[in-house]
């Protein structure tokens, strides 16, 4: 019998058992999502780091782009001080020393969609395979990075004895060339190497320490040119960048040796 302005007791038993599951269910369902958030940030920061610290290809490919990305924020942070002091620019005209290192990334862009893909293709029929190995990612990364010492020993000198103000910013010019196929061809690789699997954090552990050095070489730079003058601490770089140039032409030949002996369990 139903009783005057309500549902039948049973079902009033019904409704609060239910309502019962629902927010125990809720408060199970947050404490869950708040383990596994957890989970997820404990394993974004030990994934990256375990693979910098057994993979040697990963940790010395990320000790070269890091360098190359240190060194392009060294000469963001000394444009101003080296033309203003050597060729007399203004504030506002100083600004203009940056055209060299984004046309020579952009050209290193356009250059990049030309001729990724076809030789990626050319070394699989090559090779008579139907999958790309990752090496094949590293072609371009031999070829052009090494003309960044160069670049760097023609923005160093040419500034040092005030040349043409046009030659430091062609030096520039080679070398943001030369490192956008550091920085690309090398996150190509990674992805292709670790598949969907680990790729994320291969590139979490490039980047970890390319945003290390890309904070501190730049800290360094007024110190090192005041000692070195803008020849020398040049000169300096651009052997640093060509000591490490060697590095993709090692993994490309011995890369899948090394990876088939050094596998990191994440």
């Amino acid at each position: 019998m139903l009783h005057e302005g309500g549902s039948p007791p049973s079902h009033r038993i019904k409704l609060a058992i239910w309502a019962g599951f629902l927010v125990a269910y809720m408060l199970n369902l947050q404490n869950t999502q708040g383990c596994l958030k957890q989970q997820i940030i404990v394993a974004a920061l030990v994934r990256p780091t375990k693979l910098l610290i057994f993979s040697p290809i990963v940790l010395v490919l990320s000790i070269y782009v890091a360098l190359i990305f240190g060194l392009l924020y060294l000469l963001f942070a000394t444009f101003s001080m080296v033309f203003e002091g050597q060729y007399g620019f203004s504030t506002g005209i100083s600004g203009l020393a940056y055209l060299g290192l984004g046309l020579g990334e952009l050209l290193g862009l356009l250059i990049f969609g030309i001729l990724s893909e076809r030789l990626l293709k050319a070394k699989m029929a090559a090779a008579n395979v139907q999958e790309s190995k990752p090496e094949y990612r590293l072609v371009l990364m031999m070829w052009f990075p090494p003309v960044i010492g160069p670049g760097l020993f023609i923005y160093g000198w040419s500034a040092y004895y005030q040349v043409h103000w046009m030659a430091p910013i062609f030096g520039t010019f080679i070398v943001g060339f030369g490192a956008f196929f550091v920085i690309m061809p090398s996150q190509l690789y990674l992805v292709d190497l670790f598949g969907s699997d680990a790729a994320a954090s291969a590139l979490g552990a490039n980047i970890l320490l390319r945003s290390m050095f890309g904070a501190s070489l730049p800290l360094a730079g007024s110190h090192m040119y005041s000692t070195l003058n803008y020849g020398w601490g040049n000169t300096l770089l651009g052997f640093l960048a060509l000591a490490f140039a060697p590095v993709p032409i090692l993994f490309y030949r011995y890369g899948e040796w090394l990876r088939s002996r050094t596998i990191v369990t994440l």
